[in-house]
């Protein structure tokens, strides 16, 4: 009986269902939806919801304490809970007058309680099941999260929407009645893994909170060992450029009445579009650029991959013109626009996926670099989906979206340029040489490194350490300190206090770009001295990241001193 209550039919599907829910909740239209009925602008919305993704993209700050404690199943099942009594606040905050501030507040708690039960079920999943089990089960996973999103932003407000005539619920009502069928799920789905979901194991407990820090900052060290490091990142980095601008804005614009330019369709619509003709148009391409990449290899297919998903953005470009010509569009234009934009970013999500696992994570804490780079990935739709509302509202529809296809320009170019540092024999280790069958020793690895390219791979290694913090301290802290100066109805005082808070972040951005510069230069000095060339390229690259964050922190300051009260 034990043994067919831990078959992984029983819980992985479940487990990744689970994980879908709340994300899609959050970052992917129920709760952007609930604000626009609810008569917030796209601007608010944005920058509201945007600056939420940070709480997935600190995941591994916080993903090595967990194993400090109690069990893997233990902390899903806690966050679980966690986050059905969260959504049935944010349902009760409705009608109240403070019901932005507090179902915000609440939906920021809910963040940190997905990506911690995120860790944790991506642990049970990895520790319950052997490696075969694990491919066997890859699928399912996908299918499962992407079933949360249809459940989320789609079968629930559709359902709601259909029995608010019925019982007469104002739109408030309707929008409580969302919210509450999101935590009841979760609730059925505690109470379902509370008897199904394995336990997990934890390979090695740490001993206290210093063999954390100790383990966690040699393994942050060893990520900017690598070779064509910013090659890699600026692929990371942009790729998803035009996608994140789209994200969030993409659905607001088909919520937005005719009269600012939208296509003025209701939340019932706009979520059956979604989840019966976006999702499933999502699925098939992802299985396609799957195959794709599978039968021309990643290094030929990426660039082709990329344009698939950009080009797409084209149809928003069309829809926005139609709208802004007046005539208004039929449900199956607007249907079939929206399916192949998702259908391209199917199609072109799997090559950025694979790129990360096959380039930028390999080596002797694959897992974690993995995450560090998904981390980054996900860090970089912070700024663009809270900026997406302003730009929109400040262009029009029409002319935003031709910034969509412009700033997706940089995203194939990326594509097409994106290094290769590791050849598909280098991924492939014996057990012989590394002692652990898990690990991937590859060309970046010490044991394979001279004297001489180890010192110049430390030094360059740093110097990209300090640029990558500069880059941070302008995805996080700037664009949230700017979003909260655009939120306007803030008093001059607290309008001066924010843009000295932005003044202090330039400052600190200038030391780090000191330290960037100055140890990028030392490492291409001892380079040079020595003939290497590998890790010369890091050096290089962390000093024109600096005067790009550079230019950049500028721009900040010029916008910060406009946007004053």
């Amino acid at each position: 009986m034990d043994k067919f209550r831990r078959h992984p039919f029983l819980w992985v599907p479940t487990l990744y269902l689970a994980m879908g829910i709340p994300f899609n909740v959050i970052m992917s239209g129920t709760a952007a939806n609930m604000y626009k009925s609810m008569g917030y602008s796209n601007s608010e919305i944005t920058i509201a919801l945007g600056s939420i993704g940070l709480a997935w993209s600190a995941k591994p700050f916080w993903a090595a304490f967990l194993d400090m404690y109690r069990t893997k199943k233990f902390f899903v099942l806690l966050m679980e809970l966690v986050l059905a009594a969260l959504f049935v606040g944010v349902a009760m905050s409705i009608p109240g007058s403070g019901f932005f501030q507090v179902s915000l507040a609440l939906l920021w708690v809910a963040a940190f309680a997905s990506s911690t039960q995120d860790i944790c079920a991506d642990g049970v999943y990895l520790t319950s099941l052997d490696k075969p089990a694990q491919a066997k089960f890859a699928g399912v996973q996908g299918m499962c999260w992407v079933s949360g999103k249809v459940l989320a932003t789609g079968g629930f407000i559709y359902a709601m929407t259909r029995l608010q005539p019925v019982f007469g619920w104002s739109e408030q009502q309707m929008w409580q009645g969302v919210m509450c069928s999101c935590g009841a799920a979760m609730l059925l789905l505690f109470a379902w893994h509370y008897w199904y979901l394995p336990t997990g194991s934890v390979t090695e407990r740490p001993k206290n909170f210093a063999a954390v820090f100790e383990d966690f900052g040699h393994t942050a060290v060893t990520f900017f060992h690598k070779r064509a490091f910013w090659g890699m990142m600026a692929f990371v980095c942009l790729y998803r450029l035009g996608e994140g601008l789209i994200l969030m804005e993409g659905q607001l614009f088909l919520r937005s009445a005719t009269a600012e330019g939208g296509l003025g369709l209701s939340a019932g619509q706009v979520s059956q579009i979604d989840a019966m003709f976006g999702t499933g148009a999502s699925i098939c391409g992802g299985l396609l650029g799957g195959w794709f990449a599978g039968k021309m290899g990643l290094s030929r297919a990426l660039w082709i991959m990329g344009l698939c998903l950009n080009v797409p953005h084209f149809t928003y470009v069309a829809l926005s013109h139609v709208a802004a010509g007046g005539g208004g569009a039929s449900y199956a234009f607007i249907a079939s626009m929206v399916s192949i934009e998702k259908f391209g970013y199917g199609f072109g999500m799997v090559g950025n996926m694979i790129y990360m696992m096959q380039q930028l994570a390999p080596g002797r804490r694959t897992m974690t670099h993995y995450a560090f780079a998904t981390a980054l990935m996900n860090l970089m739709l912070v700024p663009t989906n809270m900026i997406s509302g302003p730009l929109a509202e400040l262009l029009g529809f029409s002319t935003f979206f031709i910034v969509v296809m412009v700033a997706s320009v940089p995203s194939v170019w990326a594509a097409f340029k994106a290094p290769f540092p590791l050849k598909a024999e280098e991924e492939k280790i014996s057990s012989g040489e590394s002692g652990n069958a898990n690990e991937v020793i590859t060309v970046d690895d010490p044991t394979r490194l001279s004297a001489g390219e180890l010192l110049v791979q430390k030094i360059a290694g740093r110097a990209s350490m300090f640029a990558i913090l500069n880059v941070l301290c302008l995805l996080v802290l700037d664009a949230m300190f700017l979003g909260r100066l655009h939120g306007a109805n803030i008093a001059a005082n607290s309008g001066r206090i924010l843009y000295g808070v932005i003044i202090g972040c330039a400052l600190l951005k200038a030391w780090l770009s000191w330290k960037a510069v100055s140890t990028a230069r030392a490492a291409i000095a001892e380079a040079d001295a020595r003939g290497e060339k590998a890790y010369r390229g890091n050096a290089r690259g962390a000093i024109v990241a600096t005067l790009v964050c550079g230019a950049l922190s500028v721009a900040v300051l010029y916008f910060g001193a406009k946007m004053l009260p």
